[in-house]
């Protein structure tokens, strides 16, 4: 891909060239000294790997093509920028001058771009030829194993979790169903009234609070093992093999985060089982035409709910319906018909029977948080503003505490002291300032990105630190709810502690742990669909991958897991697309 085919003379300089750069990138990333004795050892381990992969190129052109090439070469390229904008803080550490910076970030950039775009070849090589290849049937055990083996696994959770783990947002929308606090649609109204629901008939049934909170957490389980039970039998369907269904039920009943997830009052939750229903009718729909009518209510319901249980949901699913439809033109009326009704009903939901029920809409403040950091960093990097430009900022805000309460990848505090100011007159005058936003982003760009990064990297980069399904029983709260674990013990709590744990001790498996790593690892499954030239079947990545977009514009949060759970509940089904045969 990058040297002359195997046999020419002059490949051993240069693959020596791109193991030097590699290992150079390597150890400055990692914080490898020069002297280490592991450098000798990686430096050689990269020759021998660039090597091989050099020789399968040059034996399998019929596979590796120049089409082939490109896509690893641009899907390299993505992943180097992605590298260099998240590690440039940490690659420059300890130089000062600018031109050294640069040159360090030159070479880092060039060695990882060397080591990607190997392994992506690679990758592509063993992957373009796969497919699944097992007659496709309907085992129905299997599926109803899965189902109740998510339930055995996530049961302990349940025990020691109940009635449910409940964070500040869980009790909110608890006390909107006891009518303590007025309806809100600031955490999905919709999703607080399925959770009415399920708490009215448990005190229906047993007049204790804990046990009707309860009611709501074995639903919830009860709808999340389901919808893994659904995948498995598509996967059946569409001719995975055994195997791999065991190893995708292990994946939901024994990771624990599914577990924690599970038995936590988040709409998040929900809206991650409704992500990976919606993926799969759309999988049905795109690789045979179901006759079953169960497909159809699926793709309906779970469509609603993408475009009820969260604000970005919505616009994920506007995002995608053009492409939705262009790519089913064949089937231009049935989808027509399917996705206009997902818009009616979820717009009937958000007008008028909201409005009947009188609940407040979230303010603007709550849509503007990457905005509001950038301006919030301009602000405490000392950068110079007008006078006029101050007047526009301290007509909405109080710039006295600014520097103390901004938080580079936390924008609620300064959404509060925007709140705290004159929330009012921002949203009377937003064309003004968003001049005053344009306007300061092109006279400091280099502020604007770095920002930009700072609030959104956890997304995007897989090496960034924070904790996943660490979360515990219910907060202090005046609705009468309260923990009261099943079981416990000193057993219990270590053996809950060392599953959370492994995750950031062990290797590869950390990896189910990071956003970033299932992000890059679905944009390489896009990669491979595009180099067996299966276009329309990346459509099936786009409700996931526009969600994870909508995070990218406009989250408060720079690595908050739940918001992008969807990614990782649907990601056993996007590795599999692209080996899927067609019927």
């Amino acid at each position: 891909m990058f040297a002359m085919p195997y046999s020419k003379k002059n490949l051993i300089p240069i693959l020596l060239a791109q193991s030097f750069f590699s290992l150079w990138a390597v150890c400055r990333a990692s914080g490898l000294s020069s002297r280490s004795i592991l450098a000798p050892i990686l430096f050689t381990a990269f020759f021998l790997y660039f090597k091989h992969i050099s020789r399968l190129e040059e034996k399998r052109p019929e596979i590796f093509t120049k089409h082939a090439s490109a896509i690893a070469m641009a899907v390299s390229f993505l992943f180097t920028l992605l590298f260099l904008l998240a590690e440039s803080p940490s690659l420059t550490d300890g130089l000062d001058h600018k031109l050294f910076q640069l040159v360090i970030l030159a070479v880092c950039g060039i060695g990882f771009f060397f080591l990607v775009s190997y392994s992506l070849a690679f990758l592509l090589i063993l992957s373009v030829p796969y497919t699944l290849t097992e007659n496709p049937g309907q085992v129905k055990h299997i599926p109803l194993f899965c189902l109740f083996a998510c339930l055995l696994g996530w049961f302990p959770y349940f025990l020691y979790e109940y009635p449910a783990i409940m964070t500040p947002d869980s009790i909110n929308q608890l006390e909107q169903v006891l009518s303590m606090v007025p309806y809100s649609n600031h955490h999905p109204w919709a999703h607080t009234m399925v959770l009415k629901a399920w708490y009215s008939l448990g005190f229906f049934l047993t007049g204790n609070q804990n046990a009707a909170v309860a009611f709501f957490t074995l639903f919830q389980m009860f709808f999340m093992a389901a919808c893994v039970s659904w995948l498995v039998a598509t996967l059946l369907k569409l001719g995975a093999k055994k195997g791999i269904c065991y190893w995708i039920t292990a994946f939901y009943a024994l990771v624990p985060y599914h577990a924690v997830f599970a038995v936590t009052v988040w709409k998040d939750v929900m809206f991650s089982g409704s992500i990976l229903l919606f993926t799969t009718a759309l999988t049905r729909l795109f690789f045979f035409r179901p006759k079953q009518l169960s497909t159809y209510v699926i793709y309906l319901l779970s469509g609603i709910m993408i475009c009820l249980f969260r604000s970005n949901g919505w616009y994920a699913f506007l995002f995608s319906l053009p492409f939705l439809l262009y790519a089913f033109r064949r089937r231009l009326r049935q989808m027509l018909v399917l996705n206009l009704a997902v818009l009616a009903a979820a717009l009937i939901i958000k007008i008028p029977v909201m409005n009947a029920f009188h609940v407040t809409q979230p303010d603007f403040v709550e849509s503007i948080c990457i905005p509001l950091q950038q301006t919030a960093r301009v602000i405490c990097e000392n950068k110079e503003l007008s006078a006029e430009e101050w007047e526009k900022v301290h007509k909405v805000i109080d710039t006295t505490y600014i520097k103390e309460l901004y938080a580079p990848g936390f924008a609620d505090n300064m959404k509060e002291l925007v709140r705290a100011g004159n929330p009012g007159y921002l949203e009377e005058h937003k064309g003004e300032y968003f001049r005053l936003w344009l306007s300061l982003g092109l006279r400091y760009p280099s502020v604007y990105l770095r920002a930009y990064i700072d609030q959104t990297v956890g997304y995007w980069y897989p090496d960034i630190a924070y904790t996943v399904g660490d979360i515990d029983g219910i907060i202090f709260n005046e609705t009468g709810v309260a923990s009261t674990p099943l079981i416990g013990g000193p057993l219990v709590v270590k053996a809950k502690e060392i599953l959370q744990k492994l995750g950031y001790m062990l290797p590869l498996y950390g990896l189910l742990f990071s956003m970033g790593a299932m992000l890059w690892a679905m944009i390489c499954c896009i990669a491979i669909v595009f180099a067996k030239k299966q276009y329309r079947r990346s459509i099936l990545f786009l409700p996931g991958l526009a969600v994870i977009l909508t995070l990218l514009a406009a989250t408060p949060v720079s690595s908050e897991f739940r918001y992008a759970y969807s990614l990782a509940y649907t990601m056993p089904l996007y590795l599999l697309l692209p080996f899927i045969k067609e019927p």
